[in-house]
């Protein structure tokens, strides 16, 4: 089957090359290592506002994939906006009351944030203590969120709530949004390995008004279920798995190891093979997995194979980069700050390394994801846990 885009989706692409390359030029020039994107706020958000202008934000079906494959190849921090977190939740289970907030998101005049996991809550979210009990017309929120991306710069929090203290996890969970600067919010940062900042978030007795909760009370979980099936099948993944094969094929070419070109070196060229393979791979089944869900709609087991496959390669391609550049690829730099003498590739490797963890723990482990996909597409359901 033919999973190529169409020629008007791939002039799109040229456009969106064309703007990144502009928009990114002076990036080093706002630098922040302690924000996942590498850059600082106010840049962050002047580029959310200009993709909001040229309608970049709600994008869906091919032109997203093109949209977030090409910024995350270009290191772009436009992945972690408000649409990209939130959007799906928003726009499949917002009412009329959040047609303001929406209108911001989709103009890229908002950051957003989602918090789901918890100290007790990690892969299994069913164990999600956080609760919002009746408040008047309103609710009362309490509990603590962990290992929140982007809670530090965060306008608004999607979180997910118990709001039915017996009821199993299909009708015991409601979904909410909370205004990040409301009575009883606090934030407080977390650093990773690589030294940007995650944050935990405690929630005590904030007061949410009714039109605080997102689609039905109650039906949570199967929203989150929906929005989390959505962030898996992204092809931001791949753009970010291109850029470090691009600079993993430019250190191959040019670099050399013990005063012998790498180039030259069979071991060298293999592993540089074995990695364009992959990324072939993983490239025709994420265009599957988005022809898929705009021909016939989402196949969660097919987007599960994705983001296994993705982050895996992400992995691949970290151990293979610091493993041809020796003691070089050790040396690390934040992204967009100034390399130590000696880093190869920029000190992106060493950044690959230890960022490409948390990609196959975070939005599901991959381990779970395999039982999804022996359950979902083999018919092997029932495995112990």
């Amino acid at each position: 089957m033919d999973f190529r885009f169409d020629p008007e989706t791939e002039r799109f692409r040229s456009e969106v090359r064309a703007f990144l390359e502009e928009a990114m030029a002076n990036a080093h020039e706002h630098a922040d290592p302690l924000d996942l994107t590498g850059l600082d706020n106010d840049h962050e958000r002047e580029l959310h506002r200009r993709a909001g202008e040229r309608g970049w934000l709600s994008l869906s079906g091919e032109r997203r994939a093109v949209f977030e494959y090409e910024v995350a190849r270009a290191d772009a921090p436009l992945i972690d906006t408000a649409m990209t977190l939130a959007g799906h939740a928003i726009t499949t289970y917002g009412s009329s009351q959040h047609a303001s907030l929406l209108q911001q998101m989709v103009s890229g005049e908002v950051e957003m944030c989602i918090a789901y996991t918890e100290p007790g809550a990690g892969s299994d979210l069913s164990a999600i203590a956080t609760s919002a009990v009746p408040d008047g017309e309103g609710w009362l929120l309490t509990g603590r969120k962990v290992l929140v991306t982007g809670a530090l710069k965060a306008d608004w929090c999607l979180t997910i709530a118990r709001t039915e203290s017996d009821a199993k996890p299909a009708g015991a969970f409601t979904m909410f949004l909370v205004d990040m600067r409301a009575p009883g919010v606090r934030v407080e940062p977390r650093p990773t390995m690589n030294g940007w900042m995650l944050a935990d978030i405690t929630f005590a007795d904030v007061r949410l008004d009714a039109g605080a909760a997102v689609g039905v009370v109650g039906s949570g979980w199967r929203q989150l279920a929906a929005a989390v099936d959505a962030e898996r099948s992204g092809m931001f993944w791949l753009g970010f798995a291109r850029h470090v094969f691009d600079l993993l094929v430019e250190h191959v070419r040019v670099g050399a190891r013990q005063g012998v070109p790498l180039v030259r070196d069979p071991i060298a060229r293999d592993a540089v093979a074995r990695c364009a393979v992959e990324v072939a791979a993983v490239e025709r089944v994420s265009r599957r997995a988005v022809w898929t869900t705009v021909t016939s709609g989402a196949d969660a087991a097919l987007n599960s194979m994705v983001k296994v496959a993705a982050t895996e390669l992400l992995q691949l391609l970290a151990q293979t980069t610091t493993e041809l550049s020796g003691q070089a690829g050790t040396v690390l730099a934040s992204l967009f700050g100034d390399a130590p003498p000696g880093a190869a590739g920029g000190g992106r490797f060493a950044w690959e390394y230890l960022e490409r963890v948390h990609g196959t723990i975070s939005v599901g482990a991959n381990e779970l994801q395999r039982d999804a996909v022996a359950a979902r597409a083999l018919g092997l359901a029932g495995a112990a846990r």
